[in-house]
């Protein structure tokens, strides 16, 4: 906040409130400013131009960030944080791979914790996460298909446009996959793009969907959104959802399943 009161004597009214709305909620998009403040999407661009320069922001594709949040987070920060809850999660999740599927993986740490609960399977898992293709490199019975693309050193996965074309060709059975925002009205979300994208790839091309998501992501809004809940088959999440959370859902049709506490060793 210092560097935003040194600096506010520099910005007009509505980029103080810009500001202001980024520091709160992490990120903005260009069309809901525009509309916002009643001006052109090109009125918010020369803005961000402006608050990117005074470092109080960062750009990116249709919004901008939080100056903190340029980067994803660290995945050894990730894997720390509600680790009884996504155990819970990945062993529930495991539970609806069957032996000759094709299943996908995304890069979160709820995904790398099923590989334990499933290596026992026959399987092609195809999936973007180095974590992943690491764990199940000595399974003779799981054939692993890496995606293609440059190195996210943060979450150690493959995305870009590469991986996203090389993903067209494929056709998967069961996509599990995490996210950072669950909100009835705004859908799932993901903070970072390159993610999105090839998470939105990995939907396009799958049967049936599986999000893994514990409590701390319901009733949250992220930059980048991934779908609507109502295409999901089902949503496992942990018993600290709220029940008024978990009728909501039930409400709009969506099968969530919340997982049995002490997961232990399969």
């Amino acid at each position: 906040m210092g560097k935003e009161n040194n600096l506010s004597f520099h910005l007009n009214e509505r980029q103080r409130d810009i500001v202001k709305m980024i520091n709160k909620n992490g990120s903005v998009r260009v069309a809901e400013l525009s509309s916002t403040f009643n001006v052109s999407e090109e009125t918010i661009r020369r803005d961000f131009e402006k608050l990117e320069r005074d470092q109080l922001l960062r750009k990116i594709h249709g919004g901008a960030l939080k100056v903190e949040q340029h980067t994803e987070t660290p995945q050894m920060h990730r894997q720390s944080k509600n680790i009884e809850e996504k155990q819970v999660i990945a062993k529930k999740a495991a539970s609806y791979v069957e032996d000759g599927d094709i299943i996908a993986l995304d890069a979160s740490t709820t995904a790398l914790m099923m590989v334990e609960y499933i290596k026992d399977r026959n399987l092609t898992v195809i999936t973007n996460s180095i974590g992943v293709t690491m764990e199940l490199s000595t399974e003779d019975h799981i054939r692993v298909i890496l995606i293609g693309g440059y190195l996210s050193k943060a979450s150690m996965s493959l995305v870009g446009n590469f991986a996203e074309r090389v993903i067209e060709d494929y056709h998967v059975d069961k996509f599990f996959f995490s996210c950072l925002g669950v909100d009835i009205d705004r859908g799932i979300s993901e903070m970072h793009e390159d993610q999105a994208l090839v998470k939105k790839q990995l939907i396009s091309i799958s049967e049936k969907l599986f999000l893994l998501a514990d409590y701390s992501k319901f009733g949250e809004k992220s930059l980048f959104r991934l779908c609507n809940l109502s295409i999901l088959d089902y949503l496992i999440t942990d018993n600290k959802v709220s029940m008024n959370s978990i009728r909501e859902i039930n409400k709009h049709g969506i099968n969530i399943v919340v997982g049995e506490e002490n997961p232990g060793a399969v």
